[in-house]
């Protein structure tokens, strides 16, 4: 019998937290699932964990791959998955026994093209949630997206984090995650959410995020982390490409936030770093005139962004400077 739901795993060298992951997804109440394990060329136990959890649940799939990152163990995932509904996990995350019998039901009951439940930041397995009562809220596509620029950045995150959440299948049709990025959640969530007709908010913790000290989003800041300013104007592009204006004007006031803090964090941070600046102030340079008419940006800002675009080299003023006009994202 085909499963409902395929519940994807990328792993990569992360032996010590696996089994957790795996045992979480085990525990659930709802059974109708299959789960690929995706070991993306581990050098450590993973791939042999992996292979030991086949033998006590045929549930569980294993593919092994050359190293190719966190989008293309997802991409090799989606391709392979049988179920009506897609989720996530990450291999070093653990989720609530309850989390997909709500989750499904909850799709089922109201025709939902994404569930979204909420997430704890966790730094041990001491977990506790005595209480599963909970509410429910409707979105649509363009109310969900403007959930993305709420005031409240945790409910921000929410929106755009792919593990907390169960898709229907056809949703990634035409939706594949680009490889070689960090920061892929950043990268499609948008057009996901667009993409749908009706979604629902459970509004109950059963996704643990678990917080590592040598996670690679929470490591020192590197160029590579620059992959969120590019992820972030290609979202103010998609915006402008299916006529929501004001969603365009919201994204290009996040774009500039982050922007300017990368900016101030690269210069500050990394060495011989110049040239690789230069692509990213393409990205500013190229939204001088919308910058100037969207009203979410102030006067003061648009005047500070201005004189940047002239001349950076002129008008570079410290980090704490750049934290005050803009903020750290």
């Amino acid at each position: 019998m085909k499963p409902l739901i395929s519940i994807i795993v990328p792993v990569y060298n992360v032996q010590s937290y696996l089994p957790r992951c795996i045992d979480s997804v085990l525990e659930q109440t709802f059974s109708e699932y299959e789960l690929i394990l995706i070991n993306d060329g581990s050098t450590d136990d993973s791939g042999n964990i992996c292979d030991e959890y086949t033998k006590k649940d045929s549930r569980i799939l294993v593919i092994h791959k050359e190293n190719g990152g966190v989008s293309s163990a997802r991409n090799v995932g989606i391709d392979a998955a049988n179920g009506q509904y897609i989720g996530f996990i990450d291999s070093d995350d653990f989720i609530h026994q309850k989390m997909y019998e709500i989750l499904f039901l909850t799709a089922k009951k109201h025709s939902s093209d994404i569930v979204v439940c909420d997430f704890l930041k966790v730094r041990n397995e001491n977990v506790s949630l005595n209480n599963t009562d909970y509410n429910i809220k409707h979105f649509t596509n363009t109310q969900a997206l403007n959930e993305l620029y709420t005031n409240n950045y945790r409910d921000a995150e929410k929106w755009v984090f792919l593990w907390n959440k169960l898709f229907k299948k056809d949703l990634f049709a035409n939706v594949k995650f680009p490889e070689g990025k960090i920061y892929e959640d950043e990268l499609v969530a948008h057009k996901i959410l667009y993409g749908s007709k009706i979604l629902t908010h459970v509004e109950i913790p059963f996704y643990y995020y678990f917080q590592r000290a040598d996670s690679y989003i929470g490591s020192q800041f590197s160029r590579k982390k620059f992959d969120r300013i590019y992820a972030l104007s290609d979202r103010i592009h998609f915006f402008k490409e299916i006529n929501q204006q004001s969603l365009h004007d919201k994204a290009l006031k996040h774009f500039i936030d982050v922007f300017f803090w990368y900016y101030a964090k690269a210069k500050s941070d990394l060495q011989a770093i110049d040239r690789d600046l230069i692509p990213l102030k393409r990205t500013l340079d190229q939204n001088l005139i919308n910058i100037l008419k969207n009203p979410y940006i102030s006067w003061k800002q648009k005047v500070f962004i201005t004189l940047f675009i002239i001349n950076p080299s002129i008008y570079q003023p410290n980090k704490k400077e750049y934290k005050e006009n803009f903020g750290e994202d």
